[in-house]
């Protein structure tokens, strides 16, 4: 016998969302579309910095794990604040900028920053540079050129939770690169 109140009373989960914890702070889930509405509320953001067929990283000095920008950008756009963080932290030009996708993130109530429940957009970028300078000697900031194995490599060490994501942006580096557009 089928328990219609049962059935009325399931809420189902929808096909094809999956839930994704990160570091016990957010619930969140991704959105896989290339563009980001105005009002969004981005509190922080990701990006893979790639120029040829190098992957650049970065780390605050004196940090052991290498990985891609990310921060918050504060009352900047995300476009303004990647281009300002590019050329800061690792001496790079940006030629284009692309949205990879974003994630729609719930605080959980573990997080200190945020009240329970509220809603924040963390998008994923790729920075295609045109030009790598030099750092100076007084930045904060170290940077390295990997190999894009190790690259990757390096950036599924330092946010394993990202690794499905990453690899969608390793992906779509290289449909550009074989299209001529990186």
């Amino acid at each position: 016998m089928v328990d219609l109140g049962a059935i009325a009373a399931y809420e189902p989960r929808w096909p094809g969302v999956r839930e994704l914890n990160l570091a016990d702070q957010w619930r969140a889930r991704w959105v896989d579309e290339q563009t980001l509405s105005e009002h969004a509320p981005v509190k922080h953001l990701y990006a893979l910095v790639l120029m040829g067929d190098k992957g650049y990283a970065t780390r605050e000095t004196g940090q052991a794990k290498w990985g891609m920008l990310e921060g918050e950008p504060g009352d900047l756009t995300p476009e303004a604040f990647l281009v300002a963080a590019a050329i800061e932290r690792f001496g790079a030009t940006p030629a284009r900028i692309e949205l990879i996708g974003f994630f729609e993130c719930k605080a959980t109530r573990q997080n200190a920053g945020y009240e329970s429940g509220e809603l924040t957009v963390r998008p994923l970028y790729l920075i295609l540079a045109k030009r790598v300078d030099d750092l100076p000697e007084s930045s904060n900031f170290e940077r390295r050129r990997f190999p894009m194995n190790e690259y990757m490599v390096a950036l599924r060490a330092r946010h394993p939770e990202l690794l499905d994501y990453l690899g969608l942006a390793a992906a779509r580096y290289a449909i550009l690169r074989a299209k001529g557009e990186a």
